[in-house]
């Protein structure tokens, strides 16, 4: 992932908690609406700090020990992370045989062998969509997303 690109969404990630915080002293908000918002961010930046770092140990690794010959199974490195345009998330929608994906807050996760998600839908939401919306009305916690894989994030255009 482009360091740049993360720093912005940790930069983003900070500014959603900061206004949370805010919320919460002011009173004005329900308390559980804002916790569970707080809650939700606060998994969401958890899920990209540890892609971020799965996706850049090999090459830390390599800046860590530049002389030492590496030998690596080939079925152990992850790929590099994947930017993902609306019109290429829509491919992933689970017909034919493709995987399903579905993108919520940025980030693209693989709902293909998830229980609940059988027949290609989640209570009339489809994949290869982004879903932000939806799950945000749906799912006040993020934790429901901890145990699906990232696939990579939507593209900014």
């Amino acid at each position: 992932m482009e360091l740049n690109l993360f720093l912005d969404y940790i930069g983003n990630c900070v500014r959603h908690i900061n206004e949370d915080v805010e919320r919460l002293h002011s009173k004005q908000y329900n308390d559980s609406v804002v916790l569970d918002h707080l809650s939700s961010e606060v998994i969401m930046l958890e899920s990209h700090i540890k892609y971020f770092t799965q996706s850049n140990r090999l090459a830390m690794e390599e800046i860590e020990y530049p002389y030492q010959t590496s030998y690596v199974n080939q079925t152990q490195v992850e790929a590099p992370p994947r930017y993902f345009t609306l019109e290429e998330l829509s491919q992933y929608n689970g017909k034919n045989g493709a995987p399903a994906y579905v993108a919520v807050n940025g980030v693209v996760y693989d709902v293909t062998n998830n229980s609940v998600w059988r027949g290609d839908s989640h209570f009339g939401l489809n994949p290869g969509n982004n879903l932000s919306i939806d799950f945000a009305t749906c799912h006040p916690g993020a934790m429901v997303l901890t145990r699906l894989p990232i696939v990579g994030y939507l593209a900014t255009e």
